[in-house]
């Protein structure tokens, strides 16, 4: 018999909510996380869209989650998963030290960040460049930051930066910001400066990053910068999984969360669709819960 009814990988929106539909139906279930339980929602300092709260930092809902899946009686264990095999009644899920399977397995492991791919980008990682304001943003108290980025995400980040920090330029090397109107306002209200149609061509400085080169209609220059925060987009972690993907090895999933493999499902920021946000992905985990539960019941039924 398999360790478990359902296996999900990833405890972020998607998988939290999955892991709660899938105990509710009376399934033995696992939640395995890598990194933060909650994913990368917990680095929002506000979210202001998502029904039911005005406004609530991502590190307080992901904990709502969390609990809501726990109490529940899901069981949340933080490990790499490295392979998924298919073995026709059961899947087994190889992790760093064990092997667990399972009649069923949610793919929920959202999306990491991109990296600009210059100069010394990965030289000052974490010793100037960052990839979560909300993580590190404190150690700069005081001192000047950037924000690399367009689009709402990396708003929210330059606004959040402009309350602790002496002052925030936010560089995009687009002619017009994408974020949300409503965060382009009060990136003006917090006194932002913008720049556009800038590129980002490497970061310099001794031990710590000092000066970020920066690009301008073929003119270089050069700014003084304790800090950089890089939003540029992201790519999701998919390499373990061998199920059919599209180019940017984004998870294909049909409407029920199915992927290319029977018993295999996938939802949140993992798999192609139009839109990434909180509440997506947490419909996106409760579809995928209840096709994974007909897909044991029938299965229990043969």
């Amino acid at each position: 018999m398999p360790d478990y009814d359902v296996a999900i990988i990833g405890a972020g929106p998607a998988g939290l909510t999955a892991g709660l539909y899938c105990a509710r139906y009376g399934l033995k279930t696992i939640i395995i996380e890598k990194g933060l339980i909650g994913g990368t929602v917990t680095w929002a300092n506000s979210i202001q869209n998502y029904p039911g709260f005005s406004e609530i930092n991502g590190m307080e809902l992901m904990g709502k989650f969390r609990e809501q899946a726990e109490k529940a009686g899901v069981q949340i264990e933080l490990e790499t998963v490295s392979e998924i095999k298919d073995k026709g009644k059961e899947k087994q899920i190889i992790l760093q030290e064990k092997t667990i399977s399972s009649k069923a397995v949610i793919v929920a492991v959202g999306a990491k960040s991109k990296w600009l791919q210059v100069k010394g980008e990965k030289e000052f990682l974490n010793k100037g460049v960052h990839f979560c304001a909300t993580c590190d943003g404190p150690m700069y108290n005081g001192k000047e930051v950037a924000v690399i980025g367009s689009d709402t995400r990396a708003a929210e980040e330059a606004i959040y930066l402009a309350g602790i920090t002496k002052k925030v330029t936010l560089i995009s090397p687009k002619k017009e910001l994408s974020a949300e109107k409503a965060k382009l306002e009060t990136l003006k209200e917090k006194k932002v400066s913008i720049m556009l149609e800038t590129n980002v061509m490497g970061f310099e400085g001794k031990q710590m990053l000092e000066t970020i080169i920066l690009k301008n209609k073929g003119k270089e220059t050069k700014m003084p910068c304790s800090g950089a925060f890089i939003y540029i987009g992201s790519e999701p972690n998919t390499e373990f999984i061998q199920v059919k993907k599209d180019a940017d090895g984004k998870v294909i999933a049909n409407e029920k969360m199915e992927t290319s493999i029977n018993g295999i499902f996938a939802a949140g920021d993992c798999i192609k669709k139009e839109l990434n946000q909180i509440a997506t992905c947490v419909g996106e985990g409760a579809i995928a819960a209840h096709t994974a539960a007909k897909f044991i019941q029938e299965k229990d039924i043969q």
